[in-house]
């Protein structure tokens, strides 16, 4: 498998992990927080940081909203 395919999948993985937590869509701005990253490293952190909030959905959201301008 090509590591284009495997980020790909990972990030769709997240992705879901993602929905299933907030129990909503995403924004085209919390989808583009994970599709940004193409790094093997920077996704393990980013699902390893998302699998200890989805108890917390306001703070997973909070999280992925993390890089907009307020």
């Amino acid at each position: 498998m090509d590591n284009e395919r495997l980020v790909r999948n990972w990030q769709r993985a997240i992705l879901e992990a993602c929905t299933a937590s907030l129990g909503r869509p995403l924004t085209v701005v919390e989808s583009s927080f994970v599709t940004s990253r193409g790094g093997l490293l920077a996704l393990e952190a980013i699902e390893d940081h998302i699998k200890s909030l989805s108890a917390r959905p306001q703070d997973l959201a909070a999280y992925l909203n993390s890089e907009t301008k307020r």
